[in-house]
């Protein structure tokens, strides 16, 4: 009069025959045994709407990845790729590599791919951000309404559906890569009202703390190594059967196994990426070629010409090089913030920089003229010294302290007289001329003099806006935290200059804000402003005169 015991996991194809239609987002994807009703159901896992972030914690060698490829499979072949896209951070045991080619797969990184890594995460952050502006703008009223949309094919909606996140080996990430944890918990907490989910799986449930934990409203529990760890029945968690992966409690603590992910009716766990691989063909041929996007990675050299080509009109400020984000030029504006400090060790892209600003102010005849500090030459011929622009061009401390005086005499000329008017020093209009932008490379070899050159200019400082004052000074990271201390540099970090952080030994110890000193290829710099979150940029390469 009893069913017997429950078996081993069975095929997704046989639990999606038996489960039918679902609606949209839901996913069956295993068996649930219900001995005392004398019959077994599929298991269904809704993630439309609250519970739309997964946790799947079971002990190792429980079955985690397989779980995980069930459920994207079981989510991918009922749901058209515009509409559903993954995307895969598999620091597990690889099993995730197998679903790349999917045309529902937007990419998947491991531990071998860092940069990858924190770039798939930082895509969906930015891609929260542009929803949220979407429905503020076009009055889209909820992620409901959005889908509509997007069914519709409305030309309001992204590239993107729903998307996951999805997270093999949550202990290992956190390890591996540093903010992982903070990054993911503020897509779980802010995503799920614009269609971003997050599926993380771990070993224990104390892997996840409360912040990320909170935001999981989908829980499921394979075999634990210690069942006392049970979130959902510490009793009935000690009956769950060992060395059966797949094997784990429902919510309402009854026993139930995940099917594994294929769809040709075997019930073997061996071969399942020759599985998977026929399942990407079949998903291929149904979707006629449409794949999620990728995730692309900031390029490791852009010519600045070409990143110039696709900004159209110029902007107020300095375009520089691209952003991470969405891959599109970065500005730099000296109307906001008035000094530039550029932090790096040897051989990262200062000087190019340095350059490309040259280049890029040289564009805008006599709004700006330039005094050019180069101790090393790396500068020269950058600005013609036929240029009207050209104010001057030093290459030693001796020179630098002729320089020094005269510019201090001409912003002295520009100090406002007794008699301005408030509307005079409204708009700034009791003097004209250029704003002067002072260029600065190698500045510790000049601060490492017995006295520095440029200490005459701290005095200048704090009425650089009124003056038309602006320094853009480029500095060696090594011993940089120290020096933040130096007058100068104080001075301008005092004053709110924008700063570029690139490549820099870790051990130097430099925190600008809350970026850190770090590895990074030539060229490549976080850009730390006022007006928004530090941006990691690539920046524009133009060559030597």
């Amino acid at each position: 009069m009893w069913l017997p015991p429950l078996g081993s996991a069975p095929a997704l194809d046989t639990v999606l025959q038996i489960a039918g239609p679902v609606p949209a987002l839901t996913a069956p994807i295993g068996v649930v045994d219900r001995p005392f009703e004398q019959r077994r159901t599929p298991l269904i896992v809704d993630l439309s709407r609250a519970a739309g972030n997964v946790a799947l914690v079971g002990a190792p060698q429980s079955g985690k990845s397989t779980a995980l490829r069930t459920l994207i499979t079981a989510l991918a072949v009922r749901h058209d790729p515009r509409m559903v896209e993954f995307y895969c951070l598999d620091f597990g045991g690889g099993g995730l590599t197998s679903l790349r080619n999917w045309p529902h797969v937007g990419s998947v990184a491991g531990r071998a791919d860092p940069e990858r890594v924190r770039r798939t995460i930082a895509r969906l952050g930015a891609l929260i951000r542009s929803r949220e502006m979407l429905f503020h703008e076009h009055g889209i009223e909820s992620i409901e309404h959005y889908r509509r949309l997007t069914t519709k094919r409305d030309p309001l909606c992204d590239r993107f559906g729903d998307v996951f996140l999805i997270v093999d080996g949550w202990l290992s990430l956190q390890r591996e890569l540093d903010n992982a944890e903070a990054s993911v918990t503020a897509l779980a907490a802010e995503g799920l009202s614009y269609g971003v989910h997050v599926v993380v799986s771990a070993s224990r449930w104390a892997e996840i703390r409360p912040a990320l934990r909170d935001q999981i409203g989908t829980r499921i529990e394979l075999r634990l190594g210690d069942p006392a760890d049970s979130e959902l029945n510490r009793r009935r968690a000690q009956e769950v059967p060992e060395r059966e992966p797949g094997r784990g409690l429902t919510h309402e603590g009854l026993q139930m196994v995940v099917a594994l992910p294929r769809l040709d009716g075997q019930v073997s766990s061996s071969g399942l990426a020759d599985a998977a691989a026929q399942v990407g063909q079949m998903l291929r041929r149904r979707h006629d070629g449409w794949t999620a996007p990728p995730i692309a990675l900031l390029p490791p050299q852009i010519e600045h010409d070409s990143v110039r080509e696709r900004t159209g009109t110029i902007g107020p400020g300095l375009i520089v090089g691209i952003e991470e984000d969405e891959l599109e030029p970065v500005a730099v504006d000296f109307t906001h913030q008035l000094h530039l400090l550029v932090l790096g060790e040897s051989e990262c892209g200062k000087t190019a920089t340095l350059r490309v600003l040259c280049r890029e102010l040289l564009r805008t005849p006599a709004a700006a003229q330039l005094h050019i500090v180069d101790p090393r030459r790396s500068l020269l011929g950058v600005v013609d010294a036929a240029s009207g622009q050209r104010g001057g061009y030093v290459a030693s401390a001796d020179a630098l302290g002729e320089l020094v005086p005269r510019l201090i005499g001409m912003l002295r000329r520009r100090m406002p007289p007794p008699d301005t008017t408030p509307m005079q020093m409204r708009t700034r209009s009791w003097w004209s001329g250029p704003e002067i932008f002072i260029v600065v490379d190698d500045y510790d070899l000049l601060a490492a003099t017995g006295g520095n050159p440029m200490s005459p200019l701290l005095e200048m400082l704090p009425y650089s806006r009124d003056l038309g004052l602006h320094l853009v000074v480029a500095r060696s990271a090594t011993g940089a935290a120290r020096s933040m201390f130096e007058p100068l540099l104080a001075g301008m970090r005092d004053s709110g200059c924008m700063t570029l952080l690139m490549s820099a030994s870790p051990e130097d110890g430099l925190t600008i804000g809350s970026v850190r000193s770090t590895q990074l290829p030539p060229g490549r710099g976080v850009l730390v402003t006022r007006q928004r979150d530090p941006q990691l940029i690539q920046v524009g390469w133009t060559p030597p005169p």
